[in-house]
């Protein structure tokens, strides 16, 4: 109400509807906005508020931003960290919803993931809860990303303690084990 900066009682006629919809559109979670004028005496606005989509993780610090990869604010984000992290530039910012829709159709593998990273700016990096890294194809990452989920189902292959996953590769995927600890050193020792 303070950006409408409409006084109740005051002259409808004298509202100045441009200005009114241009400082609410300055609000970092308005998407749009229409204010309407309605004789005798109403005003009405029609507000469409900002989704949030993902954190955007740029030159050490965070943001929220919503599907275009616009900033919707910048602090307090404690409550949105449940939201992936999108890490790189702008451009990054606002290429990832096209990424995180497809993600979205492995719901069981889409809520593993706490990161996307662009990487050259030519393709992504998928990072998992556990630590996992997934290295997608620069070319039709949602057909990698099928590939992972086909390879999850009959294999079980995120739960192998992996620490990398290379689907860059059409025709292949490559695997790296996560470095033995010394446990597990000294479990092959007895065990030897």
């Amino acid at each position: 109400r303070k950006a409408l900066a409409v006084e109740r009682g005051a002259p409808i006629l004298f509202v100045d509807l441009a200005a009114a919809r241009d400082r609410l559109l300055a609000l970092p979670w308005v998407s749009d906005v229409s204010v309407e004028r309605v004789l005798p005496d109403t005003v009405v606005v029609h507000l469409v508020e900002r989704r949030p989509m993902a954190l955007w993780q740029h030159e050490g610090r965070f943001a929220l931003i919503d599907e275009t990869g616009t900033v919707i604010e910048r602090d307090d984000l404690g409550r949105f960290s449940d939201l992936v992290v999108v890490v790189g530039d702008h451009a990054a910012a606002a290429e990832a919803a096209g990424l995180l829709a497809t993600l979205a159709t492995e719901t069981d593998l889409s809520e593993r993931v706490t990161a996307v990273v662009r990487v050259s700016g030519r393709r992504w990096n998928l990072r998992f809860a556990d630590g996992l890294n997934v290295q997608m194809p620069e070319e039709d990452p949602g057909h990698g990303w099928r590939r992972l989920a086909d390879y999850e189902r009959r294999h079980g292959l995120l739960g192998l303690g992996l620490k990398t996953i290379d689907l860059r590769l059409p025709d292949r995927v490559v695997v790296r084990p996560m470095p033995a600890t010394d446990t597990d050193r000294e479990a092959r020792k007895k065990n030897a």
